[in-house]
């Protein structure tokens, strides 16, 4: 029996293992390229120093084999695509960080992001009754920790150089971003309590035409914690965060609540929404921050005089705030079908390349090939974690709900980075999941996946 069992922990998750074989070789060869580039460019041998530049895949290649392994000594089969397309595109983003910053600073993106992020990511793997823990013990500790966060960053947070508060440092510790942490607690709380009080909600319900309402109790305690974080993130001038907490509020309700009950909420909703902002309208000044970002949608190449507040600052829009999406624009349209190679390409010349623009510089030395294989890995990423929610039983509603709190948040990330890149949408200062730079977003998008895979568990039998 011994025997079957380590046979199984040895031999199953083998389309997971070959695929990470896969992972592991375009790590490494994408490493050795831009590192062959970098040497050939100060007149110096490609072999040189190629061991210092492998060490960080080889460190993310590790880690991603231990998962592996946890999962096979968990015996679990099913689900064996997640870990190799979030290895896939853990791998591109931190070749392009190696390129594009310098090497302490790729370190760090390692020892504050992405080490934290898989340690988490192996505890929920080989314990995933924390879930069951998270949803009876702790959702709504996990999720008050997560506002006071916010709130104490909105008022005493780190001043970035927009003068915009946006991280929170507490003792000696490195600063973090609150915003990413009170996201996962909105969906925790949101799918708590949509499974605790959603059909209590609808059987209550009154009519109200081709509507129905709940009671006001069913109401206040999500609109209470969404407006609260709405003001602290408004305070805090982080558009991006305003925009994926309404996403993440509108997707949970609608995939948790009856239609006519959504429908319901949503229309209170939006007339908050509404009335908040003439309020704004009227009596909130825009930090400066927001109105360079807006400006710079509008016409990023405009020439009209750029003010702030009503106060000339003696450049053009374009040289300006309009100045960062013209770059990215140049390099994707650089980069043409094919890319200029790894290493080959210019994309430090897109400010801010490495966290707001860096999906530019996936796009100028992978092409647009390479940068529509990026989305491509997302959406099925996003469809994975999407089946895994629709084969849960009906039972295990907070599961479910927490998956698809999951998913949208990925999505939405994606959706204002890549369209703030190509100037169809405000740059909104959110990072790409797995490929920017960002600590403390790499670590919650980590542990977001570690929810999938304890999930996922619970799937055994089901085919991949």
């Amino acid at each position: 029996m011994r025997h079957n069992a380590l046979l199984h922990s040895a031999f199953s998750r083998r389309i997971e293992a070959l695929l990470l074989v896969a992972v592991a070789l375009v790590a490494l060869l994408g490493f050795a390229m831009a590192h062959a580039r970098s040497q050939l460019a100060h007149g110096s041998s490609p072999l040189d120093g190629l061991a210092g530049a492998w060490a960080p895949p080889t460190l993310l290649i590790v880690g991603l084999y231990i998962l592996h392994f946890v999962l096979a000594w968990r015996r679990v089969d099913v689900e064996q695509l997640i870990l190799p397309l979030v290895g896939l595109l853990l791998s591109i983003g931190l070749l392009l960080l190696w390129r594009l910053l310098p090497p302490w600073a790729t370190w760090q993106q390692l020892t504050r992001g992405l080490l934290p992020g898989l340690v988490a990511m192996a505890l929920l793997a080989m314990f995933p009754g924390l879930v069951e823990r998270l949803r009876s013990d702790w959702p709504v500790t996990s999720s008050l920790v997560g506002l006071a966060l916010l709130v104490a960053t909105a008022f005493a947070g780190v001043r970035d150089e927009a003068g915009a508060r946006l991280a929170l440092r507490l003792g000696p510790l490195p600063a973090i971003q609150t915003s990413e942490l009170v996201k996962l607690s909105l969906i925790v709380f949101l799918s708590w309590y949509v499974e605790s009080e959603g059909r209590a909600a609808h059987g209550r319900a009154w009519s109200l035409g081709p509507l129905r309402l709940p009671p006001i109790r069913y109401v206040i305690p999500g609109t209470l914690f969404v407006s609260l974080a709405a003001l602290a993130l408004v305070k805090m001038s982080d558009l991006g965060a305003i925009l994926i907490l309404g996403a993440l509020f509108l997707t949970l309700l609608y995939a948790g609540l009856k239609r006519r009950v959504f429908l319901a909420m949503a229309a209170i909703g939006l007339a908050l929404s509404l009335a908040v902002g003439i309020v704004l309208a009227r009596y909130w000044q825009p930090p400066a921050a927001l109105q360079l970002r807006f400006a710079a949608f509008a016409d990023p190449w405009s020439q009209e005089p750029l003010t702030i507040d009503g106060q000339p600052t003696g450049i053009t829009i374009a040289q300006g705030p309009g100045y960062q999406i013209q770059q990215a624009i140049y390099a994707i349209v650089d980069g043409g079908i094919a890319g200029t190679g790894i290493g080959a390409g210019t994309p430090q010349n897109v400010p801010l390349a490495h966290s707001d623009m860096i999906f530019a510089a996936v796009a100028e030395e992978l092409g647009g090939m390479g940068g529509l294989a990026v989305l491509a890995c997302f959406a099925i990423l996003l469809l994975r974690i999407l089946r895994v929610a629709m084969l849960l039983p009906a039972g295990q509603a907070f599961e479910r709900l927490l998956l698809v709190g999951i998913a949208a948040h990925l999505f939405a990330q994606v959706f204002l980075m890549v369209g703030g890149t190509v100037d169809l949408l405000p740059l909104t200062g959110v990072t790409i999941p797995f490929l920017s730079q960002g600590g403390m977003a790499l670590t919650v998008n980590l542990l977001e996946i570690g929810l999938v895979l304890a999930v996922a568990q619970r799937l055994e039998g089901s085919a991949v």
